[in-house]
């Protein structure tokens, strides 16, 4: 019994970061939604987001989250509202309005699709962002951070697992509208 609670939060891990595995260079390469996946000891991932610097704006393993200066509101208020579209469409299993919050330059819609249809199929998956703070901006990106609580609930059994961490996600400017590019997540120690 000790492996489902394992099982359902590797599995909503992999859904909340599965769209990370594609990249601009290759967006099929072998179809796993783990692919491109580097992680340490304490639970990291970095899909690999290709960015001029090579980094995110700051360290996901703590320190001090401080807003971006430059961040125009109407941009603010169009950045927060697509996040909150991809965070609560997803937890609501509306898969076809939450693969409109991805990147179609950065993610393979038919894998998405595929993985959250599978993983709604069996649980019911609840994302909670708190300490929303948008941490870099451009004209044309930006990254959000947040702290995430994310808990799957066995839909068959009704048994539940949480996991809490810090999450910065990235997002682009496609045909004027912003969508989410990349999701780099960092899981609490328990």
């Amino acid at each position: 019994m000790k492996k489902i609670p394992a099982l359902i939060g590797t599995a909503s891990l992999a859904l909340l970061l599965s769209a990370c595995s594609g990249d601009d260079d290759n967006k099929s390469a072998s179809g796993s939604i783990d692919d491109g996946e580097r992680s340490n000891e304490y639970g990291s991932i970095d899909h690999g987001v290709k960015e001029e610097d090579g980094e995110i704006g700051f360290s996901l393993d703590g320190g001090s989250v401080e807003e971006a200066e430059n961040v125009p509101e109407e941009e603010k208020t169009a950045i927060l509202k697509t996040f909150n579209q991809y965070i609560d469409t997803l937890n609501a299993g509306q898969v076809d309005e939450y693969l409109t919050t991805l990147s179609t330059e950065n993610y393979d819609l038919d894998e998405e699709r595929a993985a959250a249809e599978e993983m709604l199929a069996s649980g019911e998956l609840t994302r909670t962002p708190e300490d929303l703070t948008i941490v870099k901006y451009t004209e044309e990106e930006a990254q959000l951070f947040s702290t995430m609580k994310t808990a799957m609930k066995v839909k068959e059994t009704g048994q539940e697992d949480a996991r809490q961490g810090r999450q910065v996600t990235v997002l682009t400017k496609q045909d004027g509208d912003w969508k989410v590019k990349a999701v780099h997540y960092i899981g609490d120690q328990e």
